[in-house]
């Protein structure tokens, strides 16, 4: 059974379901910013924690200013209220995308929160050695939702994504560049923030959290993958490869919801040891 409540923090009330029983996990979503992206693997986690999934502030049933352009530090403490909303000191923490990006942020900025951390092929373009053409590609797709739209430039994003299967409906619908919820706001304010972040590796790992990195085996050598994989070499902890695509999560979701737990069952044994 799905429970849904709401937290109020810094002028905006963020929406967060959870269901199952057992430690917490919360899920940051990247791209569209939904609670409902989450929905299918949550179903395959939750006998073994107590899954929280929430729209980020701005995005679908949260409430937010959505005038001003995402700022990381603030996702972090959103992420921190939905945690203590729960009654919980910490939480085991997942994002994908540009969700991973915020992880990361919640890494540097409240580490105590983060009992251990899977973060998935999150896009921390500056960070590879070809950065400025990824900088230039983020620049593209926005100046392409500025001069023509939200259709236009998701079609100009799903350009590079990797390992999407045409013969599948809706992953071909993923490739073919489709709107998906939340798309004009992402665009609009999220995007960019979320796709030039480069995280402060270094407190990060000053910090000492227990934590991977992972990609998808369909990813190969997507940007979102490469970068995934020298995140892991800076900070110093392991990379692990999932199942699926970036949306592993949604088209693999069990066999996700396996390597995840598999992954936080690692660090865990890791720091009891």
């Amino acid at each position: 059974m799905t429970t849904t409540a709401r937290v109020h923090t810094e002028g905006a009330d963020i929406v967060y379901d959870h269901e199952g029983t057992g430690p917490l996990l919360l899920m940051i979503s990247g791209g569209g910013g939904a609670s409902e992206h989450y929905a299918r693997i949550s179903g395959f986690l939750a006998e073994h924690y107590t899954v929280v999934r929430y729209d980020r502030r701005g995005n679908s049933r949260s409430t937010g200013d959505t005038t001003v352009d995402l700022d990381m530090a603030q996702q972090a403490r959103d992420a921190v209220a939905v945690i203590r909303a729960m009654g919980g000191d910490d939480a085991y923490v997942f994002g994908n995308s540009g969700g991973a990006n915020i992880a990361l942020q919640l890494a540097a900025d409240e580490p105590d929160v983060i009992r251990a951390l899977v973060a998935h092929e999150g896009p921390t373009s500056p960070l590879l050695p070809d950065a400025d053409a990824w900088l230039a590609f983020a620049d593209r797709v926005h100046g392409t939702f500025i001069a023509e739209g939200a259709a236009a430039a998701s079609k100009v994003f799903a350009t590079e994504l990797v390992g999407f299967d045409a013969a599948h409906p809706q992953q071909a619908r993923v490739a073919a560049g489709e709107m998906t919820s939340n798309a004009e706001f992402w665009l609009a304010r999220e995007y960019l923030p979320l796709a030039t972040y480069n995280p402060d590796l270094d407190t990060i790992r000053g910090n000492e959290v227990a934590m991977v990195t992972a990609a998808g085996r369909e990813s190969a050598g997507a940007y979102y993958a490469r970068t995934a994989r020298i995140q892991a070499e800076r900070l110093g902890c392991p990379y692990v490869e999932f199942p699926g695509n970036h949306l592993g999560f949604i088209f693999e979701a069990a066999s996700f919801a396996t390597a995840l737990r598999e992954a936080l069952d690692g660090l865990t044994s890791v720091t009891a040891s």
